[in-house]
């Protein structure tokens, strides 16, 4: 298992920090010497981007090596007002665990602390992202007195937990005495994992990341137990549900996990009960994947309107959105919709529902008499729209009706102009509309 606290020392040597990208030259966006201060932006030296164009040097304040050197570097002014030049820290922004879990950071040139008032789950995720150990991490707090003669660095972090690095986040810099407690903590969770060949972001085959390559999970008792953790481990929110028989696609590397039966509580699978790592007798046409849906079946948007209160009602089932028929269509039926609420996108898709004869008092358009799901006498030019009040609780109906003359500017009388013909485009109903 990996629910272990992880400790770890920047890993990369300062040259391999700075490395020559595929142009021939550093082009990352270090900004600071060796011995803390701020790099000039090329700019201002013309005669020297004019020696060497094509090497990265314009109006930024970037490290560079243009003269083919080894080592980044940039011009700076001296504390006399000179100029001068230096190479680049290329350790500036790393990180370390040190003893306990403890995150330090490597900032102007100093080893130091970050203020864990305002630490959160987010950071430590950044951090253990940054040092390659896990996708997730937790955070942790903790007052050292031995740390009060180490500098602090960061007064927070304000990650959003997507970053590749902490000096990626919006963070503040430290500010002299305001920090109750000098030792953010950060626990690594889990092996990365990733969802990969899904239409969105949120379902895909599970791809775990083990010895320095990705591979496949085998679906061998795979549930949608093993699902919730996943998803759980990827921070999806979602409607857990496990796919099995390579629905996503079969992957080209390793097998790397087998007969994997989680409960379903654990933070990440490494918690699970399962095979070692590459025990298996599985081909990959047994690839395992997973969806975390974060849409119910039953919720409904409005698309392709001119405001996100109003257009063409579509309504979400078996994993696909679709729309809905105008047969027995009423006001009382597009009240429902604006209380239910509506997300505002274009749409692609089915016609789902049909005879929807709601009484206007139900919270959700599902709680109406409708037709089963799929069974229509409908095409797309009959889809339903509604125009939501912004004040109160009203509704105007706006079925879409004849497509053709709603586009040409024919506006219903109900106040709602539907969709343009591209918003359309792959339902398949408007042969007659200008491309």
């Amino acid at each position: 298992m990996f629910w272990v606290m992880l400790r770890a020392s920047f890993p990369c040597p300062a040259a391999s920090a700075c490395g020559a990208g595929p142009l021939g030259y550093y082009s990352g966006s270090l900004a600071i010497t060796e011995s803390g201060a701020a790099c000039l932006s090329w700019a201002e030296f013309p005669d020297y981007v004019q020696q060497y164009p094509g090497r990265g040097l314009g109006d930024h304040n970037h490290c560079r090596n243009p003269d083919g050197g080894a080592a980044p570097w940039c011009f700076y002014r001296l504390a006399s007002g000179a100029i001068g030049w230096a190479n680049c820290d290329c350790n500036q922004g790393a990180v370390r665990l040190a003893e306990g879990g403890r995150v330090e950071l490597y900032f102007n040139g100093l080893w130091g602390t970050i203020c864990a008032d305002h630490w959160t789950d987010w950071d430590a995720s950044v951090v253990c992202r940054q040092l390659g150990l896990s996708e997730i991490g937790t955070a942790g707090k903790r007052s050292h007195s031995e740390l009060w003669h180490i500098p602090l660095h960061l007064q927070s972090a304000n990650c959003h937990g997507d970053e590749k690095a902490l000096l990626q986040c919006g963070y503040q810099e430290a500010v002299s005495g305001a920090c109750n407690q000098r030792g953010a903590m950060a626990t690594c969770v889990g092996a990365p994992l990733r969802l990969v060949g899904g239409k969105e972001s949120f379902e895909g085959r599970v791809e775990v990341y083990h010895n320095g390559k990705w591979g496949t999970i085998c679906d061998d008792q795979w549930d949608d137990r093993d699902a919730e953790v996943v998803c759980r481990q990827l921070g999806l929110s979602g409607n857990p549900k496990a796919l099995s028989w390579a629905h996503y696609g079969q992957g080209s590397g390793p097998i790397l996990l087998d007969e994997v039966e989680c409960s379903g509580n654990e933070l990440s699978l490494d918690q699970c009960k399962k095979s070692d790592w590459g025990q298996q007798n599985c081909d990959h046409i047994e690839d395992a994947g997973v969806s975390c849906d974060p849409f119910t079946e039953g919720t409904v948007r409005l698309a392709g309107g001119r405001s996100p209160r109003e257009g063409r009602v579509e309504v979400y089932y078996n994993g696909d959105w679709g729309t809905v028929c105008d047969d027995g269509w009423t006001d009382l039926s597009a009240q429902v919709v604006c209380r239910q609420l509506g997300f505002s996108s274009a749409s692609r898709g089915f016609i789902l529902l049909d005879d929807v004869a709601c009484t206007g008092t139900e919270l959700s358009l599902l709680d109406c008499p409708h037709s089963a799901w799929g069974q229509h006498d409908c095409s797309h030019a009959e889809d339903v729209g509604v125009h939501c009040s912004p004040e109160g609780n009203t509704a105007v109906d706006g079925s879409l009706g004849n497509a053709q003359a709603s586009f040409l500017g024919q506006c219903r009388s109900a106040g709602y102009c539907p969709v343009p013909s591209e918003t359309l485009a792959g339902v398949g109903v408007l042969p007659g509309l200008p491309q």
